[in-house]
């Protein structure tokens, strides 16, 4: 059986669905990269994100050009994780990193494989998540680009003459999704979280995108959960209580991402 043409063992640990639960902490320090990179200014900027529930019109940042998002995407660290880390941790971290340190507004895109795919192509994963970003494409038009170089760039142990293997740059979603997925398929953007629960044998795979503060799948349940329970009302200072949109880290998030962290890394 062909096997996602990404398929090494970059990660001993599955992106399952896991939950996760929230562990009070001080924020993770994102370390400083070397310059700062041009944004479009957000009111040149149409918000196509409008119409998507687990958007609810949060405007991400734009970058300007390609130059510059590879520029962003090479000086995303990879060597700062162990080798059990997950999806969910590496994703948090480049996220918070780029808005820390750059005031970049991203995206999450959440790949999720269906049971149905899991059953015919004895896949063990129920889910992967990059950071996504918007970029001005030379052509003029601006493109969703999957940020993810744990994946889409040439693992040192890999010969540079496999070099043409991989991209090695951000992506657009649909190239990306090759990685993960064979055969080639498309996979349907969703906007909730029932579509993917509910509807496993229509499809191998659907995408849902999500403003970067979501941390995990369980996210989507526990943020309308959140809105509820007025028996905490200190976590809605976390949501945008009109659209039901995360809009600020949770420090329980960071900490638990900070694990992911190599142990030399944590000395720092």
């Amino acid at each position: 059986m062909k096997t996602p043409r990404f398929f090494t063992s970059v990660s001993a640990l599955p992106c399952l669905v896991l939950a996760l639960s929230a562990l009070a902490g001080v924020q993770a320090s994102a370390q400083p990269m070397p310059h700062e990179q041009p944004l479009l200014n957000a009111s040149l900027v149409p918000n196509p994100y409008s119409t998507l529930k687990t958007l609810a019109g949060y405007q991400p940042s734009v970058i300007a050009s390609e130059a510059d998002a590879k520029k962003i995407y090479d000086e995303m660290p990879t060597d700062i994780f162990q080798g059990d880390s997950g999806c969910f941790q590496r994703a948090e971290d480049w996220t918070y990193r780029l808005d820390s340190t750059r005031g970049i507004k991203s995206m999450k895109v959440f790949l999720f494989f269906t049971r149905r795919y899991q059953r015919e192509f004895d896949y063990q994963w129920a889910y992967h998540v990059a950071p996504l970003i918007p970029v001005r494409m030379m052509d003029g038009s601006i493109q969703d680009m999957v940020f993810d170089p744990t994946f889409t760039s040439r693992p040192f142990w890999v010969n540079s003459s496999q070099s043409m293997k991989y991209d090695n740059r951000p992506i657009p979603i649909q190239q990306w999704i090759r990685y993960f997925i064979y055969p080639e398929v498309e996979c349907p953007v969703v906007d909730n979280y029932e579509d993917y629960l509910n509807y496993q044998d229509r499809y191998y795979c659907y995408i849902m995108k999500a403003p970067m503060y979501n941390y995990i799948p369980d996210n989507f349940d526990t943020d309308l959960a959140a809105l509820t329970d007025t028996s905490h009302p200190a976590e809605w200072n976390f949501y945008d209580t009109h659209t039901r949109t995360r809009i600020q880290w949770r420090s329980g998030d960071l900490e638990q991402m900070k694990k992911a962290y190599t142990k030399d890394f944590r000395k720092k």
